[in-house]
């Protein structure tokens, strides 16, 4: 009888961590989606401590949680610290063909450049915006101060969502564009960056092509085909010489954000379709 009830308690506790784990993941997630890299960071550390060999099933394809704490600091510009999370990512996962894309991504950005303490970050002009101050005044303070991070189609897209018009998005890839100014990927780290892409781009091609063809859920996947064309187009471009590098880390990283929101929406379609079924 004791050995049975040591045997629930540790059952319950362990279902009581794991559910934690999970909400504290869906939080960071949450505040990934937000642009809010640094807040989304402090969760996926704290899952990352409690379990390194976490991977998600709340999103597809699965994913370690080192995509994530590397998807935090590519958005916030820290790409040494990206870098190295996708790298231990692949290590654990090696079909997360989303840690390879991004791992890629960062071997194609400049070196970080040295900024100011009092650079702005992605969270701090987030919040910004959303407190109402004018997209011209949020501007002028980032000429003044400086920006700590690149934008890119993901975090383009969340500034538009809060309020930033195309004023402030130029302004902020002027700021930005100055500061690495000269700065360029090794053509060493080039090569690298398009055989990881190459390798992730035609995985998620695969992975895509058997969830629509053989997945309950894969009539939600991609029905007007803009990700598998654009996954195309991605490879198409890695063939070019040399390839077009600017225009492919941003063709690339639509992927990246595209597979992020897909992965939500399949998953609210096919639930949307079977409460119908149900309610018939």
């Amino acid at each position: 009888m004791r050995l049975a009830r040591l045997s629930i308690v540790l059952l319950f506790t362990v279902s009581c961590a794991g559910f934690r784990t999970d909400s504290e993941f869906l939080a960071g997630r949450q505040a990934l989606l937000r642009g809010e890299p640094d807040n989304a960071r402090s969760y996926f550390d704290g899952v990352a401590q409690s379990d390194p060999r976490f991977v998600s099933r709340e999103v597809s394809p699965p994913r370690s949680i080192w995509t994530y704490v590397g998807r935090a600091d590519y958005n916030a510009g820290r790409y040494a610290q990206a870098e190295s999370a996708f790298e231990k990512a692949v290590g654990q996962l090696k079909e997360d063909d989303i840690a390879k894309l991004y791992l890629g991504l960062t071997r194609l950005r400049p070196p970080e450049p040295t900024v100011s303490s009092k650079a702005f970050s992605l969270q701090e002009v987030t919040y910004a915006l959303r407190e109402g101050i004018d997209p011209k005044r949020v501007a002028t303070l980032a000429r003044e101060r400086g920006v700590a991070f690149d934008l890119n189609k993901e975090t383009e897209t969340q500034l538009q969502t809060v309020g930033a018009n195309n004023l402030l998005l130029d302004e902020l890839k002027k700021i930005r564009a100055e500061n690495t100014k000269g700065s360029r990927s090794t053509d060493a780290r080039r090569a690298q960056a398009a055989k990881e892409l190459t390798d992730a781009l035609t995985g998620l091609r695969e992975w895509l092509a058997y969830t629509i063809s053989y997945t309950s859920q894969g009539k939600f996947w991609d029905p007007a085909g803009r990700i598998r064309n654009q996954l195309q187009l991605c490879l198409k471009m890695l063939e070019a010489r040399p390839p077009d590098w600017d225009a492919l880390i941003a063709n690339a990283e639509w992927v990246g954000s595209m597979f992020e929101e897909e992965s939500d929406r399949a998953r609210r379609d096919e639930a949307a379709e079977r409460n119908r079924q149900l309610r018939r």
